[in-house]
């Protein structure tokens, strides 16, 4: 780190949160060390946007906190016939959208990054993106492998055979009820919180899943809320990643790399991000496993992002295990109570999201997005604007890397081209 970084960094840990006007001044907000806040209204200048997505990539370079996933032998190269758009070149050059990507029946159309001269560094291939909650249907997805692998029984298999789990009210609770944002587990985290309701403390704050499973504060001697419904929990999404990795066992890294390597065909290394563990480089590994330090969140670049996309396309148009996985969950999605527009005065503030125009939702994908109606579209989204959107009837699919919410237009860039094949 070059004295610039600490300087910026003794900034961040004072607490200090100052915005500004200068367009050349970075603005830093307080308790938000390596993310904009997402609920501010305002759009951040540009080398606010910088600071905060070079921050944020400084995440990956933590070999005690990440496992790597390595490069494929050989990655899934795309046809292209990309076509230029007005449209699209407004928003990358004043929006907060960092990546833009849309693929058709297997061909990149639009393919499009900020000018060059936008920012203090550039956006390329090589360029990294944090996934937040997208990782939430990926590890969905992995966890499906590890069903067609045999080291689950089903989504309706039931958490039982995990002694970190055993006093907390996930004990029992068959997957489809974690994989649908039913687990009833409000009580100890708020939906769309990132923090236990009792100590307050962020549910990604460095101590792996077993401290929370210890602290009768947070998930010891806990019991699930009866009858529950849909209550989106980041919480929930943890524990299946780290389920999936206790029924995989210390071979879990092979197996990562293994699904990857076969099904996604990464041309750059994906970093999957976990709580911090000590002792010894050779025991990290394990007590990841042991201790619950797993999370669903990754770091990819944005050709990678389509490819995890494009296998589950794959996978579903093909019929393989992995896509009747898909399809299962699927059918058993829930209402998740949203029942937004894309009218631009449907929303509070900024422009309409898929997140606002879903009305169900199932196994860790958005689904049934207004407009779209009788069509089997499935969405990732994340914190900050990420959003992967397919439409497994048209073999479409809109890749979005941003770096806030609600300041792109996302009707024009994402549900355009799934509904009609082209932005108006």
């Amino acid at each position: 780190m070059n004295v610039k970084h600490l300087l910026l960094l003794l900034v961040i840990l004072s607490g200090v949160g100052c915005v500004t006007t200068d367009p050349k001044k970075i603005t830093i907000y307080k308790d938000h060390n390596y993310e904009l806040p997402d609920s501010n209204p305002a759009q951040p200048n540009d080398a606010t946007i910088w600071y905060y997505y070079s921050r944020n990539d400084t995440h990956r370079y933590a070999p005690s906190r990440n496992i790597i996933v390595e490069p494929a032998p050989e990655s899934v190269q795309f046809d292209r016939a990309v076509e230029s758009h007005p449209k699209i070149d407004a928003q990358l050059a004043r929006s907060t959208v960092l990546s833009y990507l849309y693929l058709e029946s297997g061909k990149v159309i639009y393919d499009a990054v900020p000018p060059k001269d936008r920012f203090k560094g550039e956006i390329t291939n090589d360029s990294y993106f944090v996934s937040n909650s997208v990782g939430k249907s990926v590890t969905s997805y992995i966890l499906g492998h590890a069903i067609c692998e045999g080291y689950i029984e089903s989504v309706y298999a039931p958490i039982q055979d995990w002694p970190l789990m055993e006093s907390t009210l996930y004990f029992g609770q068959p997957l489809i009820n974690l994989l649908n944002m039913r687990a009833g587990d409000e009580n100890v985290i708020a939906s769309y919180s990132s923090k236990y309701k009792k100590t307050g403390r962020h549910f990604h704050d460095n101590p792996p899943l077993a401290t929370a499973a210890n602290n009768p504060l947070e998930l010891n001697n806990t019991k699930p809320i009866k009858n529950a419904g849909y209550s989106y929990s980041n919480l929930a999404a943890d524990v299946l990643t780290n389920y999936t990795m206790h029924r995989v066992g210390y071979d879990y890294e092979k197996f990562l790399t293994s699904f990857f390597h076969d099904k996604v065909k990464n041309e750059h290394p994906i970093y999957f991000y976990t709580m911090k563990v000590t002792g010894v480089p050779e025991n990290w590994h394990k007590q990841r496993i042991d201790l619950g330090a797993g999370t669903y969140m990754f770091w990819a670049t944005r050709y990678d992002y389509l490819r995890i996309a494009n296998a589950m396309m794959e996978d579903w148009r093909n019929n393989t295990c992995e896509g009747r996985y898909l399809k299962e969950v699927y059918e058993h999605r829930i209402s998740n109570g949203r029942r937004g527009t894309w009218a631009k005065q449907d929303q509070r503030w900024g422009y309409p999201t898929f997140g606002h125009t879903s009305s169900r939702y199932g196994g860790q994908f958005w689904t049934d997005i207004n407009g779209l109606s009788g069509e089997n579209v499935l969405v990732m989204l994340g914190y900050n604007g990420q959003v992967i959107a397919m439409n497994m009837d048209k073999e479409r699919i809109v890749v979005i890397n941003a770096a806030k919410d609600k300041h792109y237009n996302t009707k024009m860039l994402g549900y355009e081209p799934l509904k009609y094949g082209r932005i108006n």
